[in-house]
């Protein structure tokens, strides 16, 4: 038995040392079903070698070699061909040529190599003459065409590519034929006028290719020349084909990459009349146009959907998301007046009459409630919307925790500390592994803050850094900085239990019982470490007030004197968004956006201020 096992292993070694001999004899068939060799692929790789170095002699030979061992394939014939040509042997460029088309007197090809050699020569008229003589040879075959632009395009001739194509088209009858070929052969010549008319053919036959050609249009909307291109074909595509419904869809995609969401919104409708829908189309667009915070074409999109009557099912979303969008209109732009409150009070109030107040219009009652609450300061009524959403036994658990969470900022504005609590405990009993739970926790901690129970809020804020929420473990993060920065800075921490005072007084919108605490700090506290918290909460003041002009002095004077600071990057984004929204200084506004991200890098802000930037700069974001 010792014995055999030895005989087995020892012709086990035999096998694994014969088979890499046996390997180099192997003979592989290639698709054609020519035989190559280990030593033709040796050949083959060390040719290739030398052709990209531009090292011409030493791949003449195995190319040729190659090619008289397999005379049909092309690659070989037409590499050897380039040695010759580039080593200007045009004599045998020739001879090579006639001899490979002996055997092959009907194939245009023929006319396509002499053409290159005679371009190589630098006799431009015989070459096109050769080039054209290959043109006409295309049948009303479209493998006709395509194989001929493919040898073209092998030997850079994109003009001619093009031709190949385009005599293709005429023979076959076929005017968007070779669409994307074409676009690519434009879109490597840097003829973008002509890619876009290409694309548009190819997505005419293939409209599941529509995503394809937006992404090249990307790139494209980030040049303005070519806007107005894009835009003027697609036009006239709608004009020639008109029931071809992927061009005005382009249209309204084009504008929505425009921001300019009133063209939109004339295409959308256009559309969903002429296709009689449902105002699906428009309520999409809307909600678009939300997101971007142009809220007049929001509001006129849902407006049209409610215009389409009561029995379309669109009707109810489209109420309610139109005085959602107004409120947030409100709050965006900080500009109203009584008789606006009055007005959308009134909206909100008639959508309610209309679908009652239960658990399917939760959102619009508690929209409500901040309307009451932070604009029109009547608590009470704010109190009484959200306790009555808590009392739906078929609302939702989070609606009703969110309102829970509204009613502890409620009772803080109205003075009562320990309803507040009570409220916030409850979600966050509630909710313990929940993000709602994290809030509420934050809220009670910034509760004990205002009430100067700074220890307590800081064990509390230092759980919170790890929360699964990035906008609460920065929040939290931040209030922990500045307390631990204040607390010890005095044995009696007055000034930061005064600062707690003034913060809580801004929450409540007393705005001038703030501002007589804040000076009495600075009066107090010559040189405190919180003077540029002083000023960058003067700023906050002012900005409430809607005295746009006197926050902006305000939080300059933060980044001019106390750059360093924590609060200088808040500040600077404050201003860039100051100076955007309501003081119509675009200029000021991106200077400010691009001190945020070249000074401050790493701030919380960076993302939102690269964005806004760029919108500023006219940039195309998605």
């Amino acid at each position: 038995m010792k014995s055999y096992i030895k005989y087995s292993s020892i012709l086990l070694m035999l096998f694994f040392l014969i088979q890499p001999l046996a390997a180099q004899k192997t003979k592989v068939r290639s698709k054609k079903g020519n035989k190559i060799t280990v030593n033709q692929n040796t050949d083959l790789k060390l040719a290739q070698q030398y052709f990209q170095k531009g090292e011409y002699e030493k791949a003449t030979p195995l190319f040729k070699k190659l090619y008289e061992g397999s005379p049909t394939n092309s690659y070989n014939y037409r590499n050897y061909l380039k040695c010759l040509v580039f080593q200007k042997k045009f004599d045998a460029s020739q001879e090579l040529i006639k001899n490979h088309f002996k055997k092959k007197k009907n194939d245009p090809s023929m006319y396509i190599d002499l053409g290159y050699v005679y371009r190589q020569q630098e006799e431009p008229k015989k070459a096109e003459e050769q080039f054209n003589k290959a043109i006409s040879k295309i049948g009303n075959n479209a493998n006709e065409a395509r194989s001929m632009a493919s040898v073209f395009n092998q030997l850079e001739e994109p003009d001619y590519v093009i031709k190949a194509y385009k005599k293709g088209r005429d023979m076959t009858g076929d005017q968007l034929a070779f669409a994307y070929e074409l676009a690519m052969t434009y879109k490597k010549q840097g003829d973008y006028e002509n890619m876009v008319g290409s694309y548009l053919d190819y997505v005419q036959v293939k409209p599941q290719k529509v995503q394809q050609l937006k992404n090249e249009f990307q790139g494209l909307l980030k040049m303005e020349k070519y806007k107005d291109i894009i835009q003027s074909k697609l036009y006239k595509k709608i004009q020639k084909n008109p029931d071809e419904l992927i061009f005005p869809e382009l249209l309204i995609w084009f504008f929505i990459q425009e921001k300019d969401f009133d063209s939109a919104f004339m295409q959308v409708k256009a559309l969903d009349k002429r296709m009689n829908e449902n105002g699906m189309r428009v309520f999409d667009l809307a909600q678009s146009a939300l997101i971007e915070n142009q809220f007049d074409a929001s509001i006129d999109a849902y407006q049209y959907v409610i215009d389409k009557g009561i029995d379309n099912p669109m009707y109810v979303n489209a109420k309610q998301a139109l005085v959602g969008a107004k409120m947030k209109r409100l709050e965006y732009n900080n500009e109203y007046n009584e008789e606006d409150l009055k007005v959308l009070e009134q909206d909100f109030l008639t959508m309610l009459d209309e679908f009652g107040r239960n658990e399917k219009t939760t959102g619009t009652m508690k929209r409500l409630s901040q309307l009451y609450a932070n604009y029109i300061f009547d608590l009470d009524k704010a109190i009484a919307i959200l306790e009555e959403i808590i009392a739906m036994p078929n609302a939702q658990k989070q609606i009703k925790a969110r309102s829970k969470l509204d009613l502890g900022d409620y009772n803080i504005m109205k003075g009562d500390i320990w309803e507040s609590t009570l409220f916030y405990s409850q979600v966050d009993k509630e909710f313990k592994d929940d993000i709602l739970g994290e809030e509420a926790r934050f809220r009670n901690a910034k509760l004990s803050y205002y009430t100067g129970d700074f220890e307590w809020a800081q064990a509390q804020l230092n759980i919170l850094k790890a929360s699964t929420s990035e906008l609460i473990s920065n929040d939290a993060i931040d209030l922990g900085v500045f307390i631990i920065d204040n607390l010890g800075m005095d044995t009696i921490p007055t000034a930061l239990n005064m600062f707690a005072r003034a913060d809580l007084l801004i929450f409540q919108n007393k705005a001038e019982e703030s501002y007589i605490i804040l000076d009495s700090i600075e009066t107090m506290f010559t040189g405190h470490a919180l003077a540029d918290d002083i000023a960058f909460r003067r700023g906050t003041i002012e900005y409430k007030k809607r005295n746009y002009e006197k926050a902006a002095e305000y939080w300059e004077k933060v980044v001019a004197e106390y750059l360093t600071d924590i609060l200088a990057d808040n500040a600077i984004f404050n201003l860039a968004e100051l100076y955007e929204r309501h003081l119509n200084q675009t200029d000021k506004a991106k200077e400010y956006y691009s001190r945020i991200l070249i000074d401050f890098p790493s701030s919380l802000y960076t993302a939102e201020a690269r964005k806004r930037f760029r919108r500023l700069r006219g940039d195309n974001i998605n």
